[in-house]
């Protein structure tokens, strides 16, 4: 049995960094493409997770009046919320317009645009954007 990234769909993408008051720059992403197993497999991992916490906490006294129930339904909004994710961030790099520094940006989640992004250096926000 494959593991769930052996059948992911990589992707590279061009995009830009833009800055308000700053000339864009070019950036480079990396999304994965998840077909339906690997969804189904993601948000099960998930909402198993969340199972099994609440599962832990079920014989603790008090506890369980408030984390369990928490739990189970954390374990559903996360999984529903990973089953729709077909496209998610793997990387992305580029310089940042406004003090020119060449760097990773710590992307996650899934793949939307416009995204917000912050320079490590200048500190400045900055967005994640298609061309044009």
């Amino acid at each position: 049995m494959s593991g769930v990234g052996e059948q992911m769909e990589e992707r590279a993408l061009a995009l830009w960094l833009k800055g308000f008051g700053a000339p864009a720059s070019e950036a480079k992403v990396e999304i994965s493409v998840l077909d339906r197993r690997d969804r189904l497999k993601r948000a099960l991992l998930t909402a198993g997770f969340c199972f099994a916490a609440a599962l832990v906490a079920l014989p603790i006294p008090i506890v369980h009046f408030v984390f369990v129930p928490a739990a189970l339904l954390a374990g559903i909004i996360l999984g529903t919320i990973r089953l729709r994710q077909d496209k998610i961030f793997r990387a992305a790099s580029g310089r940042c317009p406004f003090c020119g520094t060449e760097q990773r940006f710590e992307v996650m989640g899934r793949f939307s645009l416009p995204k917000k992004l912050y320079c490590r250096n200048c500190g400045r926000e900055l967005e994640l954007t298609k061309a044009g």
